[in-house]
This record gives C-alpha cells, sequence and structure tokens, in this order.
C-alpha cells in the first residue's frame, strides 16, 4: 500500500495577504498565484478586497479572467499615473491615433 502525500497548496496572494488558509474554493487563487502579489497588491489599494470580490461576482465564470486582467491593468495605470489613471492615457492615445490619421491623409 502506498503512502498518499498530501498535496500542499501554496497560498496564493491574495489569501497570503490576509493571513488566511488558500483552499480549493478560492475565487482568486487562479488568477493572484503567489507569483502574482505585486499585481494583487495593487488591485487591492485600489479596489479594495471586498469590491474586487463583487465585481468578480457580478460577471460569468467565463469572464473573470478578463475581468482580473482589466483589474490589473487599471490599478497598473493608477499606480503609473497616480493623478490621471487609464483615462488620460486613452485619451492621449486617441489623440495620437486621430494625428496619424491625418497625417495619412495628407500623404
Amino acid at each position: 500500500m502506498a503512502n498518499a502525500v498530501p498535496v500542499v497548496q501554496k497560498a496564493c496572494a491574495a489569501c497570503k495577504h490576509q493571513r488566511r488558509k488558500c483552499d480549493q474554493n478560492c475565487t482568486l487563487a487562479n488568477n493572484f498565484a503567489a507569483e502574482r502579489s505585486n499585481d494583487f497588491e495593487n488591485v487591492y489599494h485600489l479596489f479594495g478586497m471586498q469590491n474586487t470580490l463583487k465585481i468578480l461576482k457580478s460577471v460569468e465564470k467565463e469572464e473573470r479572467n478578463a475581468t482580473i486582467e482589466s483589474l490589473i491593468m487599471e490599478a497598473g495605470m493608477r499606480l503609473e499615473h497616480p493623478m490621471h489613471d487609464h483615462f488620460s492615457v486613452a485619451r492621449k492615445l486617441g489623440f495620437e491615433v486621430e494625428k496619424t490619421e491625418k497625417e495619412l491623409e495628407i500623404v
């Protein structure tokens, strides 16, 4: 009879932050592995734990990965541009697109 070796699951970044055991039912474990602790910290500081979970529960399971990536991107933009966040970056890119389109019309 072989000895069963218990599988030890490494706590995700969210559970590690809360100092609790990460189990199979953890909503954030798939997206915030321990290696993505910086991403989790950014999302946590911008949205908070309860809002992050509320956002995830409001979308279909199939859309959760994209939602998490969007939250990570938005939190990263806020970190890089604390005064203007992602809206100013999007507006700046929009102006650059318009400028490039006008240049192409001239050529």
